[in-house]
């Protein structure tokens, strides 16, 4: 499921350049006649009227199976051909053909996606109508039929006829990519969030998240997480990469205040116990034992320290607190504006000393290099709430003011390049 979302992603992303500039496309004629062939098996699928039932069968339906066939076969004839080189020759698709052909696919992919959903995961505490994500399946062949080939130790093979569905317990992954789906529907995002926190992905002992629910009863053939105790390493433990992957699009779908209780309550540094975590609260680990490691001493201990994933995450969450997801902009009449527009709840906000003792600010290093100071005026919650004025103060002692929401032109490059601008103060 992972990939089917990411692939949701990228084909709105596509379709949202061929309307914006509605210039043709040029492909290779290898990729053409593929896409020719995926469009007939379409064709055929809706052709054939198939609807999914209330009530799936794991059994896949001769219709969808037909469609998976003819679709792989393609893209395996496609992988063939291509192997070694491209032919040289392309195709045009009109921009107008293209989108329309890309906003079919998107139709059928929310369908699967929606068919993923009701057949949902299946594990020790999950009876399968949890309404979350789920993130793998399995496929076992039901029928087949020698095709007279054989196999590299001289085994026969086959060619399958029908295919029968397996689900495995829930995986953090699932959602947290199923989220980017749905990040401009709030009410979508709060049903997702409230499932997750009630179901056998949180760690109540940590107020953190698995990185799977309880693996027990599953087959070893599942794979190596099945060598690991449960809460150790890929089995059930807490990986702070996928559970900052997980807050990081809480507050990319405006989840602001479950974001930062998340963020409070110990679900990401520095908010942590120490004497728990077990290293600095500035060094983020690999994994942590979770509260379903068998020995209790070791809960909530981080392991494997390292600078990658996590800190990455933390990253790309820090900027949307305080800036916002897109502080450039060229407005209608083609200028440059600089917008800022954090997520800061009130109780990052401290007082000033000495007169000033009853404003409330925080700063941060906009470019690591130009002290930007919010000044909460009004005691409130700054969650996506544009400033009221910005004071831009340069290095040669001069300063320039704007009111409204933005910073327009010349000083807004300026701030960009960093060399002359000293300090912005912004009231909020």
């Amino acid at each position: 499921m992972p990939e089917t979302y990411e692939l949701m992603m990228l084909l709105k992303y596509v379709n949202s350049v061929l309307e914006k500039f509605g210039r043709p496309i040029n492909i290779p004629s290898e990729l053409g006649d593929m896409i020719v062939k995926v469009n007939a098996a379409l064709d055929t699928l809706e052709e054939s009227g198939y609807t999914d039932a209330d009530d799936i069968s794991r059994d896949v339906p001769a219709e969808l199976f037909d469609y998976w066939n003819t679709v792989a076969t393609a893209r395996e004839d496609y992988r063939a051909i291509i192997r070694y080189s491209f032919s040289g020759k392309t195709t045009e698709i009109s921009a107008g053909d293209a989108s329309a052909m890309i906003k079919r696919w998107m139709s059928q992919i929310d369908l699967g996606i929606a068919r993923a959903l009701k057949i949902g995961s299946q594990g020790y505490g999950d009876d399968g109508h949890s309404g979350i994500s789920p993130c793998y399946f399995s496929y076992d062949v039901t029928k087949w039929v020698e095709n007279g080939g054989h196999g590299p130790k001289g085994r026969p093979t086959v060619d399958a006829l029908a295919m029968k569905v397996g689900s495995f317990p829930l995986f953090l992954e699932g959602p947290t990519r199923y989220s980017k789906t749905i990040q401009d529907d709030k009410a979508k995002m709060l049903d997702m969030y409230g499932k997750v926190l009630h179901s056998g992905l949180r760690d109540e002992g940590l107020k953190a998240y698995f990185i799977s629910a309880s693996l027990e009863g599953q087959n070893p053939s599942m794979g190596r997480m099945m060598a690991f105790s449960p809460g150790w390493l890929e089995n059930q433990s807490i990986w702070t990469h996928m559970s900052y992957k997980y807050y990081l699009q809480l507050i990319r779908g405006g989840l602001f205040e479950e974001f930062f209780w998340e963020m409070k309550n110990g679900g990401m540094l520095p908010f942590m116990d120490p004497n728990v975590y077990g290293r600095s609260l500035m060094e983020c680990s690999s994994f942590m034992a979770s509260s379903a490691f068998p020995d209790p001493d070791r809960h909530g201990e981080g392991f494997l320290a390292r600078l990658s994933g996590s800190t990455a995450e933390f990253m790309s969450i820090y900027s949307l607190m305080m800036i916002g997801s897109e502080p450039y902009f060229v407005d209608d009449n083609g200028i440059l504006n600089l917008q800022l527009v954090p997520a800061l709840p009130l109780w990052l906000f401290e007082s000033d000393v000495g007169e000033d003792a009853d404003v409330l600010s925080i700063d941060f290093l906009l470019f690591s290099a130009v002290k930007v100071t919010y000044f909460n005026t009004n005691k409130t919650n700054l969650y996506r709430v544009p400033p009221s004025k910005y004071i831009v103060n340069f290095k040669d002692g001069t300063t320039q003011e704007f009111d409204g929401p933005s910073i327009a032109g010349d000083v807004a490059v300026a701030i960009r390049r960093v060399i002359t601008v000293d300090s912005i103060d912004v009231y909020m």
